[in-house]
């Protein structure tokens, strides 16, 4: 008789981890630079680079669901995942670097002064979306395979772990290198303005270049090195008729009336806006509130690596003390006390000055313990999915970790896009920040304005969230009873196909 809680072997938990690498790689630079990038080196407004992310959110609306129902039920002889994640990172790469390279024609007029406006919108809008779509072909099926990898709960906890780790700790080194090499020092513009080499558009390729050719690399590498589970994993559903999106969102219905899977949905919607909100604001609050040069702020990547990689590492036995949803509030607090701490001290005038040479450590430690923080936050989260849906397994007799995943893939893409237009409308309404700002010569209004948004407004969601998750209410000993009871099920069904084998 098969035993479902199995453990896996160390070299496939790290081959599921590595494939997080060219996700963080991605959203590392759609999220960090992306907004700079459009806004002060093309000159496009902070609102319409949040649009541009908003309408990407609308064609995850649809791609999400159809690559979850379409995932859960795939046949093929390299099972219902793999085709994905073979399929999905030439585009994700190719993609990645049209964002970032805009043609001289549309970021420039024929007289030479300012952009064509509605063009590069148009441009930004339209590879954003197709990225979103591609990059969704990869991420659904990848966190639906480490749903149905393992459903020992200590060890499904350590998979993803493990995942966090190499996200994390990758998407650190990465950001590291990206300021510290490709972004270091300064570009002088063609007006003779000296300016951190962020803010030019001419500083961006080599990096671009080499964040496609990783995320092409991670992604392969880890379809590859999980493909000899694949006759392990779960088998799709009996085909019953054509998949449609009405299909999918009564199953999502359905799914939410399990009433942990919607708690735990509703407090991520909430979560990712402040994420959304934080993403956006970090690179502006950097450059201008901190007026940190690149070769100070390439030290956030190192400082974050050693947090995310003790957090993920701890997250496991944290959840096996304490269960997951205490390990995951506790993560909460603390992500939400440490990331807005410096803002709000310096508006209280509690802070050193710009300059002084204790504000990088301060500013680096407080940045190492919401990482830190926020990785057993993300092992916490993907572990409780995994857990509902061996729930809804015995309820309902039915694998859909597809339908699980993509559900919280376009929930926490659609409140991120919020946070993220939100941030950009903000910046530009309520912050005011000019085009072509040097940092050191901006008003000190404008960044009073910036410290308020970045500070008290951006935690806004994240506090909204920690009660909503506090209504979870599967506990380790309920989920324990759930295995037991799914490896009856699962034993008794192998005597049944032993005891009447069908006719060759």
């Amino acid at each position: 008789m098969s035993d479902i809680r199995q453990k896996l072997p160390f070299l496939t938990k790290a081959a599921f981890g590595i494939g997080s690498v060219g996700e963080l790689v991605f959203y590392g630079m759609v999220n960090t630079f992306m907004g700079i990038f459009y806004n002060q080196a093309i000159g496009l407004s902070n609102s319409l680079v949040g649009v541009a992310i908003m309408l990407a959110m609308l064609g995850d609306a649809v791609s999400d669901p159809v690559v979850g129902m379409i995932s859960d039920r795939w046949r093929s002889r390299l099972g219902r995942r793999h085709p994905f994640l073979f399929l999905s990172p030439l585009p994700v790469a190719i993609c990645l670097y049209m964002i970032f390279s805009p043609p001289e024609f549309i970021t420039q007029t024929a007289s030479g002064e300012g952009i064509n406006t509605w063009l590069v919108f148009s441009w930004l809008a339209f590879w954003t979306i197709v990225s979103r779509i591609f990059l969704t072909l990869y991420v659904i099926p990848h966190l639906a395979l480490g749903g149905e990898l393992t459903k020992d709960p200590n060890d499904r906890s350590k998979l993803f772990s493990m995942n966090a780790i190499f996200g994390y700790v990758a998407g650190a080194l990465f950001a590291f290198t990206a300021w510290g090499v490709f972004l270091g020092g300064e570009s002088v513009l063609a007006d003779g303005t000296a300016v951190p080499k962020h803010l030019d558009a001419a500083a961006y390729p080599p990096l671009v270049l080499t964040s496609c050719g990783l995320v092409l690399f991670t992604i392969l590498l880890s379809a590859y090195g999980t493909k000899n589970r694949i006759p392990y994993l779960s088998a799709p559903p009996a085909p019953d008729g054509k998949i449609n999106l009405l299909s999918f969102y009564k199953d999502l219905i359905g799914a939410f009336a399990n009433k942990n899977y919607a708690f735990l949905i509703i407090g991520f919607f909430f979560f990712m806006m402040s994420v959304g909100l934080n993403e956006t604001f970090s690179v502006f609050v950097n450059t201008y509130f901190w007026e940190l040069e690149t070769r100070e702020i390439r030290w956030f990547g190192l400082a974050v690596a050693p947090a995310v990689m003790v957090g993920a590492i701890l997250a496991p036995h944290i959840m096996k003390a304490t269960d997951r949803k205490p390990a995951l509030i506790g993560a909460l607090i603390g992500i939400v006390i440490f990331v807005q701490l410096p803002v709000d001290l310096r508006l209280l005038g509690l802070m050193p000055a710009n300059g002084a040479p204790e504000l990088l450590p301060i500013l680096l430690a407080c940045s190492a313990a919401s990482m830190f923080s926020l990785a057993i936050a993300a092992v916490a989260i993907l572990s409780m999915l995994g857990d509902v849906a061996d729930q809804n397994d015995l309820n309902h007799g039915l694998r859909q970790e597809g339908l699980i995943y993509s559900a919280r893939a376009f929930f926490a893409k659609a409140s991120n896009s919020a946070g993220h237009l939100i941030a950009g409308v903000v910046l530009d309404v309520f912050v005011v920040l000019p085009f072509e700002a040097v940092p050191g010569q901006v008003d000190e209004d404008v960044i009073f304005r910036m410290g308020l948004a970045a500070g008290p407004l951006m935690s806004v969601g994240a506090l909204i969230a920690i009660p909503i998750y506090a209504r979870y209410r599967l506990t380790r000993s309920e989920h324990a009873e759930i295995l037991d009871a799914l490896n009856a099920r699962d034993n008794q069904r192998e005597d049944a196909r032993a005891a009447d084998p069908q006719p060759a």
